[in-house]
């Protein structure tokens, strides 16, 4: 897996008692045994507005998406790699780039 990817996972609710498939954005892979997947959330509920820590998502034949959608950046998680049910599709160049300075801006303030 690399990072820009759009993989379906068992994505956990905050609570990290339940779980819901949905597309996610792959950020890395863990460099350690276990090789874990990091990823962000893509929602197909898009707020009126997207700030700094969204990317809006238009679906295309590279991302495979089949509604708007948005990815928040901010919605991390960190799963085994077994949690990863499907590869769906990628970023593209313009929509990498976003997310690449989304993330910078959650991260470095």
């Amino acid at each position: 897996m690399k990072t820009g990817e759009i993989v379906i996972v068992s994505f956990p609710y905050t609570n990290m008692l339940e779980e819901k498939a949905r597309p996610a954005v792959v950020v890395a892979v863990t460099n350690d045994l276990y090789e874990d997947v990091v990823v962000c959330m893509i929602s197909s509920i898009v707020p009126p507005s997207i700030n700094s820590q969204q990317v809006l998502l238009i679906p295309s034949s590279t991302n495979n998406l089949r509604a708007e959608s948005v990815i928040k950046v901010a919605r991390i998680s960190t799963l085994e790699r077994g949690k990863v049910v499907a590869t769906i599709g990628k970023l593209d160049e313009s929509e990498m780039h976003q997310f690449v300075q989304a993330f910078k801006d959650l991260v470095i303030k």
